[in-house]
């Protein structure tokens, strides 16, 4: 642990976490099997979000499109499910930023601040 004039900074875990993800995804991307089916589940999921959606905007009078246009949590799930189809087509170059980002969130809005006042 670091000493920041009399502070003990928290442990650091974004890198270690970036790394294990990123150990992980290279354990993944060693089968090519698996990737290519990886590859096409997400190239569905993202084909069929975008169907959704442009059934909402062109043609809102059909049963789905009604459904789409009854709420916005619809349109939020199919934006989280392309970014789900987007990080199973390219694991390698998504999973590893994104848990960088949320492990920077969690270190400077949680730890850090938790071990300024318990000194931990």
């Amino acid at each position: 642990m670091r000493n920041y004039g009399g502070f003990i900074a928290a442990p650091q875990i974004v890198g270690p976490l970036r790394d294990g993800v990123q150990k992980f995804v290279s354990t993944i991307s060693s089968n090519s099997g698996l990737m290519t089916l990886l590859m096409v589940i997400g190239g569905i999921v993202i084909a069929v979000c975008i169907a959704l959606l442009l059934l909402r905007k062109f043609w809102p009078q059909t049963p789905i499109g009604r459904q789409m246009n009854e709420g916005n949590s619809s349109v939020v799930w199919c934006i989280v499910a392309i970014l789900l189809g987007t990080v199973l087509i390219l694991p390698g170059q998504i999973l590893p930023f994104l848990t960088a980002i949320i492990a920077s969130l969690v270190q400077w809005v949680i730890l850090n601040p938790l071990s300024m006042i318990f000194g931990i």
